[in-house]
């Protein structure tokens, strides 16, 4: 099928005529079994005596619907696979609609529009899954089944004075049952709403004489025994009050507020001169929680700032300090600990370090003294370094003892000890060496002076300058042909700079030989692509012989032409001991229909076709 769909655009592409597209859709294939010997009426034939067609097989037609949207293809095939056996099967499309190719079992199976005979109380109409049932008239539901098999009405017809209502039995028999309106209006006008503080829960209270009920409900209040209910008129207009922005007295929920409060950062204290209530927040110690003042102020606990902390004054730290972030210090600073800092380090001033620094990010140090280990891991920039370079050169950081001095590197010293060669005129300290390429030279030759050796090589090329004898030599950068079978052990790019990613990769077009043949034609080595004209006869291509030499060869065949299936082309080998994919020979009856073929050295075999 694929050869069919890729001649179809190819024909359509090139020729633009529905003529020649209708003709490569004649195009034949064989799949499975026998290849060699095709059925010549059929356009897809498929053999096997263990192996079957096996059709798609979809979940449900949701997808495939939608696909195909309103535009139905009638005669498709599918395998429905949804799980459910009752449901399986193959299905045709017709009509625009799916419809199931059954059994005769199946059949029988089926409820019939003209009723049922000989069902037993095994049958039911309805389905096998959690799917609801729909009944329908018109297209639109009218009765539904749900999963749960309550019963839906999707439409019941309205009565102002009368009520058509269903009335379900213990067994499950349903009854019609006419009420009046009046029924429910008078049941609504018998209920009451009673709240009572005295009411511990909710209840419904029922006099049997006059037929109310009564809905008592409590008093919300601060007990065990009225954990719900109203609210109090009262309560009401406090909050009201208190949404509308009027204050309330610290007396209206003292109360609320439990013992101890004051060791949580905070307590309310009564003024007997004004007769009023206050709170006090108490200020945090080392061993009280509370708010952070002004005043000098000492913290319990660990404490971790995550962004940037300033210092304004003097930071002494005596054990050891972990900063995850910025430090900034606008004066003096004494780090008496060992001293992490995971970050960019800078400072302005000058750094007195009592123990060891260790620095993972950017530093810059104006004055730097250490009077122990110091670890550098990141970036450190130097501003104030001994200088002892007194002319232009290389300079170089030099380490003298415990001191790094920069220093210039003269290569003057080094360069008049070596005899450099080099191309170019040169003076009597330089060898001077060229290359150069004669296309006309038979030979290598090397020329020499004092002081100057040029090598001269021919380039390679088909023949020589006489025309008469191949050339060996270099490849240059023009257009070359070269003589002589050639041989490369590793990969080989074409029309690209970059290493080959295949054994051979062309990056641009490649051009193959295409013979065309109104009769029969023998194939030899230099041939790729033979095309079969057989609208004057049926014609024969012989394959050339297999051997070891020509393992892998592969050779394309193609019927083109006007004629028909009567006038086949036969691809045969040229031994009758040699086999194609295990027959005797191949025959092609459709035009524009081809097959690719190649050797493993002893037979020939169909790659495509």
């Amino acid at each position: 099928m694929k050869a069919v769909i890729r001649n179809t655009s190819r024909t359509l592409f090139l020729a633009g005529g529905l003529t020649l597209a209708v003709t490569a859709v004649q195009a034949q294939m064989k799949i499975g079994d026998n290849p060699a010997s095709i059925t010549k009426s059929a356009i897809l034939e498929l053999s096997s005596n263990k192996q079957g067609l096996l059709l798609p097989r979809i979940p449900n037609f949701t997808a495939i619907d939608a696909a195909i949207g309103t535009d139905p293809v009638d005669g498709m095939v599918v395998y429905l696979a949804s799980g459910t056996a009752a449901n399986d099967g193959i299905y045709m499309r017709k009509a625009g609609a799916w419809v199931k190719i059954a059994s005769s079992a199946d059949a029988s199976a089926n409820w019939s529009l003209k009723g049922n005979t000989g069902t037993t109380a095994a049958d039911y109409i309805g389905t096998a899954d959690a799917n609801p049932l729909s009944i329908r008239t018109n297209g639109v539901e009218a009765i539904g089944v749900q999963a749960d098999r309550q019963l839906k009405f999707s439409t019941v017809n309205a009565d102002n004075t009368l009520f058509e209502v269903l009335m379900l039995s213990g067994t499950g028999m349903v009854s019609k049952r006419t009420l009046p309106q009046t029924a429910f209006k008078d049941l609504a006008d018998n209920i009451f709403a009673n709240a009572d503080s005295a009411h511990a829960t909710f209840n419904i209270g029922e006099n049997t004489t006059t037929g109310e009920v009564t809905i008592n409900a409590p008093i919300m209040a601060p007990t065990a025994t009225a954990p719900y209910g109203f609210m109090k008129k009262s309560d009401w207009d406090k909050l009201q009050a208190l949404s509308s922005g009027t204050n309330l007295s610290i007396a209206d929920f003292i109360t609320a507020i439990a013992a101890g409060q004051e060791n949580r950062g905070g307590r309310i204290t009564y003024d007997p001169l004004t007769a009023s209530y206050k709170l006090e927040l108490v200020a945090a110690s080392a061993t009280q929680a509370g708010i952070v003042t002004t005043a000098p102020q000492t913290f319990g606990g660990d404490k971790t700032f995550s962004g940037a902390v300033n210092v304004g004054t003097t930071l002494g730290v005596a054990g050891a300090a972990t900063l995850n972030n910025t430090l900034t210090v606008a004066n003096t600073t004494t780090l008496n600990g060992a001293t992490t800092i995971n970050s960019t380090l800078g400072v302005s001033n000058a750094v007195t370090l009592g123990n060891d620094l260790s620095v993972s990010g950017a530093t810059t140090l104006n004055t730097l003294a250490v009077s122990n280990g110091t670890t550098l891991n990141g970036t450190l920039v130097l501003n104030n370094v001994a200088n002892a370079a007194t002319a232009a050169s290389y300079d170089v950081l030099v380490r003298e003892g415990s001191t790094v001095t920069k220093r210039p590197f003269d290569l003057d010293a080094i360069a008049k000890a070596i005899r450099t060669i080099q191309a170019g005129t040169g003076t009597t300290d330089n060898v001077n060496v060229a290359f150069k390429t004669d296309s006309i030279g038979a030979n290598f030759d090397v020329q020499a002076t004092a002081n100057d050796v040029s090598f001269n090589l021919p380039n390679a090329s088909a023949v020589d300058a006489s025309h008469t004898a191949v050339q060996r030599g270099v490849v240059s950068t023009g257009n070359q042909s070269f003589a002589g079978n050639k041989s490369f052990a590793a990969s080989v790019a074409v029309g690209t700079t970059t290493p080959a990613n295949s054994t051979l990769q062309v990056n641009g077009s490649v051009q193959m030989r295409i013979t065309k043949t109104t009769s029969s034609y023998a194939i030899n080595d230099t041939d790729n692509t033979v095309l079969a004209d057989a609208t004057g006869g049926a014609l024969t291509i012989t394959l050339p012989a297999p051997s070891v030499a020509i393992a892998g060869r592969i050779y394309t065949i193609k019927k083109i032409g006007t004629g028909d299936i009567n006038n086949p082309v036969t691809i045969q080998p040229n031994a009758p001991a040699v086999t194609i994919e295990g027959g005797a020979n191949y025959m092609i009856y459709n035009d524009w229909t081809f097959v690719t073929i190649q050797t493993d050295g002893a037979n020939w075999y169909i790659i495509r076709k």
